[in-house]
């Protein structure tokens, strides 16, 4: 990603300046707001406020490179997000409530699919196995919810109780979520970042109805594995 212009969405001009400051961009502006008329913004990286999915749509299909909802990050923060941002091909750092309730995986591929065409079907698969990364990164990484427990009505009330109290908990709900995207001639690699406590794959039991992620994921990339102490899956997709 090569951005030479910052923007903000919903940020206060000095918020924006103080964050564009940290990230040393040696002098290049900095705009509050996306330009009119729909115009491209290619490379860009993009700050909000907050983000909802008709938010996320413009910024992605105007073409920005990396996408941040700041929620309750610092400036320094915010500043280290831009700056990871630079050796991506598209960069996302969102909340985990939003990372939640927002169609990130199918918003995420669409991009992918419009700068590297990969027909419908391998379309299909890494939605899927990215929606899965991202739903352990949120559930299991930063809610810290237990998978379910066997296919029964008690099961899915105490699952569905844990992830909506913990949820509601700001400090966990804040939390943050990333996608890193690189494309290549060969291959499209994706990494899903969470802040959790870490992760080690353990034999999955017969009787367990969710955390199976990994095993779908294993299933539909070329490549994967675990970094970070888990807190990290890489996901290598042939082109």
């Amino acid at each position: 990603m090569g951005a030479s212009t910052l923007y903000g969405v919903g940020l206060a001009a000095e918020h924006l300046q103080e964050i564009a400051a940290l990230v040393d961009r040696g002098g290049c502006p900095v705009v509050c707001g996306l330009p009119a008329d729909a115009a491209r913004i290619d490379g860009a990286a993009v700050l909000a406020a907050g983000l909802d999915q008709a938010c996320l749509s413009e910024v992605l299909d105007r073409g920005a490179g990396a996408c941040i909802e700041i929620g309750s990050l610092d400036a320094p923060t915010a500043a280290e997000c831009v700056r990871r941002a630079a050796g991506c091909t598209l960069f996302l750092s969102l909340t985990t409530a939003s990372a939640y309730r927002l169609p990130v995986a199918q918003t995420v591929v669409a991009v992918i699919d419009g700068r590297a065409p990969l027909g419908q079907e391998r379309c299909y698969d890494i939605e899927l196995a990215l929606q899965e990364a991202v739903s352990n990164a949120v559930i299991h990484g930063n809610l810290t919810v237990s998978s379910l427990r066997g296919p029964t009505l008690a099961a899915l009330d105490t699952f569905s109780c844990d992830l909506n109290e913990r949820l509601a908990d700001p400090a966990l709900a804040n939390l943050r979520v990333g996608i890193a995207v690189s494309i290549d001639d060969a291959r499209i690699t994706i990494d899903v970042i969470d802040q959790g406590p870490g992760f080690v794959p353990k034999p999955r039991a017969p009787t367990t109805a969710s955390g199976r992620g990994i095993g779908l994921i294993e299933s539909l990339a070329a490549e994967w594995e675990l970094l970070d102490d888990g807190r990290r899956v890489r996901m290598r997709f042939a082109r």
